[in-house]
């Protein structure tokens, strides 16, 4: 089961994978999470992103959900 903690920042949640461009030990991938072609599709069973969307533009928003919702698992 692939967990993904999407923008997580200083928070550290076990069993989540770490996306996010700061620079903290815990953080697995360092990028935009607005691009997720690291990983393939379907290939996410839950992603968790908490105050996120509001770093987005309003134009950008469909395009970050239109690729976390690639990610994400049928039932995800």
């Amino acid at each position: 089961m692939k967990k993904l903690h999407l923008g997580c920042g200083k928070v550290y949640i076990p069993g989540f994978v770490h996306v996010d461009l700061m620079d903290f030990d815990h953080i697995d991938y360092k990028r935009s999470i607005d691009d997720l072609s690291i990983f393939e599709n379907n290939s996410a069973d839950l992603i968790y992103a908490c105050h996120v969307l509001e770093h987005f533009k309003r134009d950008e928003i469909k395009k970050v959900l239109t690729e976390w919702f690639r990610v994400l698992k049928p039932d995800g």
